[in-house]
């Protein structure tokens, strides 16, 4: 027998909001209360019958028609409310608001849903779109800080009979006092500190400066807001000055170049230290060319943002944060505050950036359906693999993680919108980027994208549940 279908009407309240007026009828009604009964009879032990199998007039003697219309109406509706969704071709994006106007065997159901949509958007065209590509060239002063980085980690140790100076390395006995106990962590014997660094208190460097061997130098000073029980407590520091050393830089020269890298020259070390820091910055150029052209292009649209979806994603990024702090041994507010910030001020921010990413994601969304893209296999696979590098994870993990929180659907989704960027930036006008024969130079080249093959979703599905029930099977 044919399921009668629902019967719905639209009203479009705004840009996002919709209601819905869902019909079924009473047939439809009648095997929800039916397939109620036989739930609820699973939990029941009636004489004469095996769990799920009293007949229904028994189990409304049990558990009364009340028990079983609630049961009913709560699978019913979610049942109608996607089959009326998907008759109607709209995408919910948040929870509705239900107002049910009656649910009964006889005279059938009828509710109305009030739910926010995605935004209907239609792409603009990818020409015209003309961007500056981020900073990509090495000025001569990065290539000698680099240099002198080289030189810090070469330089020689000695010990000097003068007073300490900045730079220099003072060998002390540190121990700090809160009401007259050593806080946790407050008592060190034998350490290295540099003078200048601003590694303890602002006080320190200015006590040791000018200190020489076997001063005993007392204070009492401020410790960090977020030092840890005792933050912003004043505190007695006593600190002994064993000796002052000094760092000696290495010489500048072809020694220096052979002995920090092997090479002949001090010239062809600093080549070396262009061309390393030259790469990571054309890579480093790419990766802010893909976000600035992107949001070039989703400028280019008017694009609402349903509320309720916004403050749902502003909320749970709220909570991962405070679940963050809790394994931290600390409070949200807490964590806040070692960032400067306030709760209120850093949901602000949230909302702001998930504001803009929500914009983003739809845009790029319309576009790569506007372009057919689609996700294969290997776009999966690749994924996977991308996130288990950022992770320090194995692939066989991602992948089992994927299936088991059932986020392949948001996975695929954020393949689709790097392919979306992917078409945006190859359409873009770039003034100002590395010329093909300084990619080439430093093997970064495009090279020719592989053919797709097979199908889309369904593929990606099979292979990140193949890679999980391989790592299941070798645990």
């Amino acid at each position: 027998m044919t399921t009668p279908p629902v019967t719905t009407t639209v009203e479009r309240l705004d840009e996002v909001r919709v209601r819905l007026s869902v019909e079924a009828p009473p047939e439809r009604v009648r095997t929800a209360f039916d397939r109620a009964a036989r739930t609820l009879s699973k939990d029941l032990r009636i004489p004469g019958f095996r769990p799920g199998r009293a007949p229904r007039p028994i189990v409304e003697q049990k558990v009364g028609l009340g028990a079983i219309a609630q049961s009913a109406l709560e699978g019913a509706l979610q049942e109608y409310y996607v089959e009326a969704l998907e008759g109607e071709s709209l995408d919910s994006v948040a929870r509705p608001e239900v107002d049910v106007e009656r649910f009964d065997e006889q005279e059938g159901c009828a509710f109305t849903a009030t739910v926010e949509v995605r935004p209907e958007i239609v792409p603009a065209e990818l020409d015209d779109l003309r961007v500056t590509h981020p900073e990509w060239q090495v000025p001569d002063a990065d290539v000698d800080a680099q240099v002198e980085q080289l030189r810090e980690r070469f330089a020689e140790v000695v010990v000097v009979d003068r007073d300490a100076a900045a730079g220099d390395l003072v060998t002390i006995d540190l121990r700090v006092e809160v009401d007259g106990a050593v806080v946790d962590g407050g008592s060190v014997e034998g350490a290295l500190y540099e003078v200048g660094s601003g590694g303890v208190t602002p006080e320190l460097d200015r006590r040791v400066l000018g200190a020489t061997a076997g001063d005993v130098l007392t204070y009492d000073d401020e410790l960090p807001e977020g030092y840890p029980e005792h933050g912003g407590a004043t505190a007695a520091f006593t600190v002994t000055v064993h000796d002052v050393r000094e760092k000696r830089l290495p010489e500048l020269d072809d020694d220096f170049a052979d002995s920090a890298g092997g090479f002949d020259t001090l010239d062809e070390l600093r080549a070396d230290v262009r061309a390393s820091l030259l790469r990571r910055r054309v890579l480093e150029g790419r990766h802010q060319l893909r976000a600035v052209v992107a949001e070039a292009y989703v400028a280019r649209h008017e694009v609402p943002v349903p509320p309720t979806l916004l403050s749902d994603t502003v909320a749970e990024r709220m909570t991962r944060l405070g679940e963050e702090a809790e394994r931290l041994g600390g409070t949200l507010d807490e964590l806040l505050a070692l960032e400067g910030t306030s709760r209120e001020q850093h949901e602000e921010q949230l909302r702001e950036q998930s504001e803009r990413m929500l914009r983003s994601q739809f845009v790029l969304d319309a576009l790569a359906r506007r372009l057919e893209l689609t996700v294969q296999s290997a776009d999966v696979d690749a994924e996977i693999g991308r996130l288990a590098a950022e992770h320090g994870m194995q692939p066989a993990e991602v992948a089992r993680l994927v299936r088991d929180q059932g986020t392949l659907p948001a996975l695929v989704g954020d393949v689709l919108r790097r392919k979306a960027i992917d078409a945006v930036v190859a359409a873009a006008e770039v003034d100002g980027g590395p010329d093909e024969a300084t990619l080439r130079e430093l093997g970064l080249a495009a090279a020719e994208p592989a053919p797709e093959e097979g199908g889309a979703d369904d593929a990606g599905v099979e292979d990140a549940a193949d890679a999980a029930d391989a790592a299941d099977a070798s645990a």
